[in-house]
């Protein structure tokens, strides 16, 4: 065989193997090209059903919700059926869980600037906040800086108070920012306030709240949790103690008290009277703000997520939505 046809055809083999092995590659990225975006779109399909899934237990529990409290003439106690944990549920290719929060059976962190001429309110509200810094065993003057520092985050001035933080506190640190200036949205913004650390979110995080767009502070003396009395502490701006609180909270009736009044008028509470100070108006038994706690888990998607959902006689309606515990 001639040389020049062996070379010819030895070149030909090299071409061949040469597009065999570059079709392979071609072939085996373009598989797991498809391979990614089939599990892309899984994993879509699966957080779109989560998301839908979330919206279905909003409607559940908003329905639940104004049911109860036109049934028991706006009463809210932690024996209706909104207040048991629910679930997890198995659904069709996964399942939901949970839970729900009375939000008037903590302190709404917005009510530390209550807005207008309030002053003697406004201090009323600090004062308070420090009692509850304090019941959770932070010193005085820790008490005092932390209160400082967020009711400077939150008004809308730019004066520093006595041991608060401003824009040049924030913007002088390594990764700067300013202060909100602004009302609380979402309990996760007190990460940014200075003095605030994981440590102390943790341990304060059970007996604080944020309502979206409300700086009243009211607290559900049914639905405030044993293991919170020193909510009640901070609400008799330290008229009584913890341990008289948990009293307190141990002696309520099991489906709650009717009224404000039958709780004043019973037990260690009869002796404190509502006057500027030590008030204890800011107690009541109903409620109308809740935040629903979602664990849905689809496919390969888990999704935590929560809701804030404001309900008046007329109707319920969610008024905010966040992604996360």
């Amino acid at each position: 065989m001639p040389t020049r046809m062996r070379t010819n055809r030895g070149a030909a083999l090299i071409t061949v193997m040469l597009v065999i092995a570059i079709v392979s590659v071609i072939a085996v990225n373009l598989g797991s090209s498809l391979q990614r975006q089939v599990s892309r779109s899984a994993n879509l399909y699966q957080a779109e059903q989560s998301y839908w899934m979330w919206l279905s237990a909003e409607a559940v529990l908003a329905e639940v919700l104004q049911l109860e409290l036109e049934q028991s003439d706006g009463i809210v106690h932690a024996e209706q059926n909104w207040a048991t944990r629910q679930g997890p549920f198995p659904v069709a290719g996964g399942q939901i869980a949970a839970r729900v929060r009375d939000l008037r059976s903590c302190f709404n962190l917005n009510s530390l600037v209550p807005g207008g001429e309030q002053e003697l309110q406004g201090e009323r509200r600090r004062q308070q906040f420090r009692q509850l810094l304090m019941a959770n065993e932070l010193d005085s003057y820790q008490a005092q800086q932390l209160t400082d520092a967020l009711i400077d985050w939150l008004d809308e001035d730019t004066r520093l108070s006595e041991n608060g933080a401003e824009d040049p506190d924030y913007e002088s640190l390594s990764h700067p920012y300013q202060a909100a200036n602004s009302a609380m949205l979402d309990i996760s913004e007190l990460r940014q306030v200075r003095g605030y650390s994981a440590a102390i979110i943790a341990q304060i995080k059970p007996q604080v709240c944020v309502i979206p767009g409300n700086n009243e502070l009211k607290l559900n003396i049914n639905t405030i949790d044993p293991e919170h009395a020193a909510l009640l502490v901070a609400l008799s701006n330290g008229a009584i103690d913890v341990s008289t609180a948990q009293q307190v909270l141990a002696g309520r009736p099991q489906d709650g008290y009717d009224d404000r009044e039958q709780a004043l008028n019973e037990g260690p509470l009869a002796g404190i009277k509502d006057q500027e100070g030590n008030s204890l108006d800011e107690l009541v038994v109903s409620s109308e703000y809740f935040q629903l706690l979602a664990f849905i888990q689809w496919g390969e998607v888990e999704t935590r997520a929560r809701s804030v959902i404001n309900v008046t006689p007329e109707r319920a309606n969610v008024i905010y939505r966040a992604m996360g515990e």
